[in-house]
């Protein structure tokens, strides 16, 4: 075992102050959505060089430190998407002390940045994908038209269904990711 630890996912305020201050468009949920879905599919260093494709919008504005951030949080997510327990990945999103209706915004950001992270590795263009696979991807882009449909009825209740559609997006991502991940090692998808 290594004595040095990986680096860990940045946590979601501190992802999203540095794009706020680059002016990006994308949200820290979206990004990471892109980037789970480029570390699902592609093998580190394509996938390393797609997500700066991902972030060229704002490159002019984005320092050193959130280029490094941004790396981070490729090999983070790689590693948690490579790990023996499921539960080491989760989507990126708010913390549970955000309003729901933010949390279910940023559901739909990161199912609309995975779809888009999967468009510019390349999935799905004239690609045969397994049923479950283009199951999940549909579901996720039913998400991604949103919004997610919030009334105040019945926040404990709305807060569990948000929980439940929250890790059926994990639980996709961890799908695709079986079904379609670069384990050979080369910068194939």
């Amino acid at each position: 075992m290594s004595a040095s630890r990986s680096p860990a996912v940045p946590d979601h305020a501190a992802l999203a102050q540095a794009l706020g201050c680059a002016r990006a468009s994308q949200d820290a949920s979206e990004l990471h959505g892109g980037i789970s879905a480029l570390a699902c599919v592609l093998a580190p260093a394509a996938a390393a060089h797609l997500l700066d494709g991902l972030v060229e919008e704002y490159r002019g504005n984005a320092d050193a430190a959130l280029q490094a951030l941004l790396q981070t949080c490729l090999a983070a997510t790689t590693r948690a998407l490579n790990a023996v327990q499921e539960d080491d990945y989760v989507p990126l999103l708010p913390g549970d002390a955000s309003p729901l209706a933010v949390q279910a915004d940023a559901l739909v950001g990161f199912c609309r940045g995975f779809l888009e992270g999967l468009g510019l590795a390349g999935v799905g263009a004239g690609r045969n994908l397994p049923a479950a696979t283009a199951e999940a991807l549909q579901a996720f882009a039913a998400i991604a038209a949103g919004p997610v449909a919030l009334t105040d009825a019945d926040v404990a209740g709305e807060r569990a269904a948000l929980a439940e559609l929250t890790d059926f997006v994990r639980i996709g991502v961890l799908l695709v990711h079986a079904e379609l991940g670069a384990d050979s090692g080369d910068d194939r998808v």
